[in-house]
Parts: structure tokens; sequence; C-alpha cells
């Protein structure tokens, strides 16, 4: 089988373009071809033999134009090759499968703007037709959901069949459930890091500071009580700039304990060597790293927007609801802190109960099962 991936630009840290690779692998391994189309390729770690990858160099600037632009060149491209399927990772119309990672743009934009501000923005209408090509009823495009409040969003804003919608299960990185020498990772990524045993580390990770709430978690470290925030760590995985999270640190004094990593490969390491993870994002549509953490044992607090809340609730971890109070973060940050003990207990006991790692799998049977029905028809 010969599957073509359209993703707009790759970088190993963000959670979509790692699910994509995940699922290209997986394919691979039961022997299909995979080409992933994109305008950019930022990594340099060794591809599997069956994948490859073909640029698209796109000469717009503003991201809805390069949007429309990449897909007219995927467009071109799967007419001039044969494929079995094509699957889309960003909204493109025309393809078989579409992953959505994101929430539905419909919903998400009046929460942010006016109607009338909408109405000036060029971008807001272009992305919402990318959307409605995806989504309207007279699409026969098959969409990879994640979450069910994902599901009602574009149903009740596009008219989508019910059953053009299949359900995948949350994918993670292997590497990130809980290994048997856990306590001998632990120690040792502590040690490197520079955290003393008696520390606390809080751990988030993500790739964009504003939007998973990075100011918020160091808000939430000032605010805690004296003793307890002299032994406690603030670090940042993924985000490639500290840039306003620094300014914020210094502002309330806390710059010698929150640090800020820069993008890492070593995620599954950070969260055996973690205490607790924090994720009090604005907008996620998922939040994969809400099951790593759980996979991985650790305790973590969430807000009420993640499309895994579930998963933290079912861990007997905190979810901060919406409309969002830092004041409540900040009661739930010092409560887990000060019984981590019993928090931690919890997350280990679901984390021997759960399994987080089929979703690639799942989307390869789903794609393996459209191309064999093509086959016949």
């Amino acid at each position: 089988m010969r599957i073509a991936f359209a993703v707009l630009k790759y970088f190993p840290f963000g959670g979509l373009e790692r699910d994509m690779l995940r699922m290209a692998e997986s394919a691979a391994k039961r022997g299909h071809r995979v080409v992933i189309h994109t305008s950019k390729w930022e990594d340099d770690a060794p591809l599997p033999e069956n994948i490859e990858v073909r640029l698209f160099p796109l000469k717009n600037i503003a991201n809805h134009r390069r949007m429309q632009e990449f897909e007219q060149k995927f467009e071109q491209a799967v007419k001039e090759s044969v494929f079995d399927v094509k699957v889309a990772f960003n909204r493109i119309g025309g393809c078989d499968f579409y992953f959505a990672a994101d929430n539905c743009y419909a919903v998400e934009m009046p929460k942010k703007h006016s109607k009338w501000v909408l109405s000036l923005l060029p971008r807001y209408r272009a992305f919402l037709l990318q959307e409605r090509k995806v989504f309207s009823p007279e699409s026969s495009t098959r969409v990879f959901y994640i979450t069910p409040h994902q599901k009602e969003d574009f149903i009740r804003s596009y008219g989508t069949q019910e059953e053009r919608f299949l359900y995948l299960p949350p994918g993670i990185n292997g590497k990130c459930v809980r290994p048997a020498n856990a306590d001998e990772i632990r120690a040792a990524k502590r040690r490197e890091l520079g955290v003393a045993e008696e520390e606390r580390m809080l751990l988030q990770v993500a790739s964009n500071y504003k939007l998973k709430g990075g100011d918020r978690s160091i808000e939430a470290l000032s605010s805690l009580p004296e003793s307890l925030r002299k032994r406690c760590r603030l670090f940042f995985a993924g985000v490639p700039d500290g840039g306003a999270g620094e300014s914020l640190a210094r502002e309330l004094h806390l710059e010698r304990q929150v640090v800020f990593l820069g993008g890492r490969k070593d995620v599954p390491e950070l969260l055996l060597a973690a205490d607790l993870l924090v994720h009090p994002a604005r907008n996620e549509a998922t939040g994969t790293v809400l099951a790593e953490a759980i996979a991985a044992g650790l305790p973590l607090i969430s807000s009420g927007v993640c499309g895994f809340r579930n998963f933290v609730e079912d861990a007997g971890c905190p979810v901060v609801a919406e409309p969002w109070n830092q004041g409540a973060f900040n009661r739930s940050l010092a409560e887990i802190l000060e019984h981590q003990d019993e928090y931690r207990e919890r997350a280990l006991k679901h984390a021997s109960e759960v399994d987080f790692c089929r979703r690639a799998d799942v989307a390869v049977d789903f794609m393996e099962q459209f191309a064999g029905k093509s086959r016949k028809k």
C-alpha cells in the first residue's frame, strides 16, 4: 500500500507532528510505503526505509496563503503519483482521512474575537473555508478524532455525517511507559539537571509558552508559601526561547527557580525525574503529554480545556475547571505538592492499569480497511 501524508511543516517537538511520524512508522513496519509531503522538515534523525520526505518550497509569507499554496502543491503531487490512501494532518480538502489534532476553528475563533473583528480577518475566512472543505456534508473525508467534544463541535458547526468520524485512542511515545529501572533513570536525570533530592521538580512540556499557559505556571509557583516555594523548581521543556517567561520569572524574583531547557528529545526521562507535571493550557485539543505523564506514573494538574482532562481525573489528579481561575490553580498546586506521596501512589496505580500506545496502530488499521474496500470496488 502506498500512503501519502500531508503536513505543512514538521518539527520533532510538536504533538501533531509526533503523531504523524508514529503513524508513518507503524505503516512502514507493516511493509507499506509512506511519502510525507511537507514544506519544512526540521529533523536530522534517520527515517525507516519505507518512509520518504518530499519538500514543497512555499513562496507566500502569510500563514493562510501558505496553507492554500501547500494544498495546491499537494493536490498536484498526488495526481502525478499513484497512492492508495491520502491522509491530511492540516485542513486540506480532497483527502481520504483527516487527523483532527486541533479544535474546531468555527467554534474557537469567536471565543477570542468579535464578529466584527473576524469579518475583517482574511486569514479567518481562509481557514474557515479550509475547514469547511474537510467537514461539509458534501465531503467524503473520514475524520480521525481523539476527544468527544471535537466530534460534537464539528457536527454542530458543519452538519458532518456521524459515520465519517473514526475514534483514535491515545497514542504516546512508548518510551514514556514507566520502565522497571525508573528510579535509576530518575536519579541520573536529576543529577544531570542539578536537582537535589529534597527539591520538588515541576515540569511543563510545551512548544508554545503562552498558548499552553506557561505564565500561569510561573505565577502559581510564585503564589506558594515561602517554605514550599523555596524547595520548588519549574522546568520548561519544548519552549524554544524563554523570552516572556524569563522576564516574568525575573519580575517575580524566580529567575533561579525557573529553567527553560529548550527543545528536548529526553522527555521520557524528564517525566521520570519530575515530581509533578503542570499543564494549565489556554487551548488544548488533547494534551498528549498528559497521557505520557500518567503512563510514567507522574502526578499532574491541568486546565479544564484539555481534551484529555478525563484521563487526569481518572488518575485521581486535579483539573481546574473553566472559566479559568488562577487562584484555584494556585491552591491545587499547593495541595498536590503538600500531599505528594498520596498523589504519586494514585498516579503509579493508574499507570499500571492503562494502555496509551495504540493510536498509530489503530489509524493504520483504518487505512488498510479503506484501501481494501477501494480495491474491491
